[in-house]
């Protein structure tokens, strides 16, 4: 069992984009079954619930356009714009929504969205970092020899 879980995680990154989205959906409903009890426990009404599925809802949003906008640099030459990229709209879109929702107040902003935010922020983030970098090469030859890999060169080619 551990292993096929294993190897599933292994090929993951190199799924389709939609296949890799749905996935992505899928740990942010599965964060939100967990934490979305806690938000109608703690404020005794539905207001919890709505802060917790809006800020759910950012982050989620925020994920999937990162995922679909990065996919094109998901190649070993644009890792740094995949990077930057990615950051930039994982960050920005959940950012202005709490900066909204903190200045305007209102029922989201007592119900503790920054909150739910803080907790659906890191479980989107690792999830989307995870299927946005491109996937490993797998090793051909042994131990640290892959198959697009240019070999550094020796002593021998510059001496003769």
């Amino acid at each position: 069992m551990g292993r096929s879980v294993l190897s599933f995680l292994r090929r993951l990154p190199q799924k389709s984009l939609l296949f890799r989205a749905i996935i992505l959906g899928g740990v942010a409903f599965l964060a939100a079954a967990v934490v979305l009890p806690f938000g109608w426990l703690i404020y005794g009404n539905r207001m919890g619930l709505v802060a917790g599925a809006a800020a759910g809802g950012v982050c989620l949003i925020a994920a999937w356009t990162a995922l679909f906008l990065s996919a094109p640099l998901r190649v070993p030459q644009y890792v740094l714009g995949l990077v930057l990229v990615g950051m930039m709209i994982r960050m920005g879109i959940p950012l202005a929504a709490a900066l909204t929702v903190h200045f305007l107040g209102g029922p989201l902003a007592n119900a503790g969205f920054l909150r739910y935010l803080v907790v659906f922020y890191p479980i989107t983030l690792a999830a989307e970092a995870f299927l946005s970098y491109p996937p490993c090469p797998s090793p051909t030859n042994g131990r640290g020899e892959f198959r697009n890999e240019k070999k550094a060169p020796s002593t021998e080619d510059f001496v003769g």
